[in-house]
């Protein structure tokens, strides 16, 4: 700081105040899942927070996560009609193939249909229309072949929501539509972030341009490919390295860009009966992590034929948990 212009910008404000209040007063999202929703004393899905969903396999982790994702890019309430939703940004980066579009979008269409129906029958399927392409606008599905693909893609909305974005950030602010891509081989925009205004504006719907959601699908997909590589081995990174890098993006993404994260994380095991959960992860990942839920299998047999039915328990903090049902049309709890 060694001339007056060091020092005046140093002093410089980073943002005016009312850029602040709209970056950190964020409503908390609504996930349409009843013991995440619960207030005790508030919703769990609230920016800032990094909720990790975990189980074995099968226990419902990718369910939970796809209810999240359709109800947070539905609308609030649109020509009289409440939808429940969160009018939110949804990004879902998908790490190991199992979050499926089409279920996405049967779900949603169940849900919008239930919504639909205390009007008239001959103005469902405008107004179906209408609100389908809207929440589909809002929802952005990119496939990670590899943790850098998690790393690129962390670090891109980073950029695009800062807006220093460049080449990359563009690729993320400027879609108008939803694209699903892989970081592997991107082409073309993806919809991770609209301009405020536009379409919505004209709709007169209730957008909220700060609510975003982040949504990591198995997080730890690729732990073993990480575990293996050892930079005596001449590999560019190690786990402890990636979870770290991942951990500190996830946490900016949270905590400077207001956004809610979602991630879950499939376990070698069931966690029935073990106590207090332990994290294979290494500790800078543990750490990040503010809110987390133990799914596991109902042990009642009070499924019928093609659903599932499972315990989810909050492991962190202590609230109260609950049971749901995975059937053809979504979840219930």
């Amino acid at each position: 700081m060694n001339t007056i212009e060091d020092a005046l910008a140093f002093i410089s404000a980073d943002e005016t105040a009312y850029e602040y209040l709209t970056r950190a007063l964020v409503e908390p999202l609504t996930s349409g899942v009843a013991f995440i929703d619960a207030r005790h004393p508030e919703p769990a899905l609230k920016p800032g927070e990094i909720l990790e969903i975990v189980g074995a396999g099968g226990t419902g982790k990718t369910e939970l996560a796809l209810e999240i994702a359709t109800t947070a890019v539905l609308p609030k309430e649109r020509r009289g009609v409440r939808y429940r939703g969160s009018c939110a940004k949804v990004i879902v980066i998908d790490c190991d193939g199992k979050f499926d579009q089409l279920r996405l979008l049967r779900v949603l269409n169940a849900k919008i249909s239930s919504a639909l129906r205390v009007v008239p029958e001959n103005k469902r399927e405008a107004l179906a229309d209408e609100v389908y392409e809207e929440s589909m606008s809002r929802f952005t599905l990119i496939r990670a072949y590899g943790s850098l693909d998690v790393l690129k893609t962390l670090t891109a909305l980073d950029a695009a929501w800062s807006g220093r974005g460049g080449a990359a950030g563009a690729r993320f602010c400027d879609a108008r539509t939803t694209h699903t891509t892989s970081m592997g081989d991107v082409e073309g925009d993806i919809n991770i972030d609209t301009d405020v205004g536009g379409d919505d504006a004209a709709r007169g719907t209730d957008q909220a341009p700060n609510q975003r959601l982040v949504i990591c699908d198995n997080v730890a997909a690729f732990y073993w490919l990480d575990r293996a590589s050892r930079k005596d081995h001449g590999a560019p990174f190690n786990i402890q390295r990636v979870f770290t890098s991942e951990a500190r993006l996830f946490k900016r993404l949270a905590r400077a860009h207001r956004a809610a994260i979602v991630v879950t994380k499939t376990t070698t095991g069931d966690q029935r009966g073990r106590g207090e959960y332990r994290d294979f992860l290494p500790v800078e990942w543990t750490d990040a992590v503010t809110q987390r839920i133990l799914l596991e299998p109902s042990r009642e047999d009070s499924a019928t034929y093609g659903e599932y039915v499972g315990i989810a328990r909050w492991d962190t903090p202590r609230r109260p948990g609950g049971t749901f049902t995975v059937s053809e049309l979504g979840m219930r709890c």
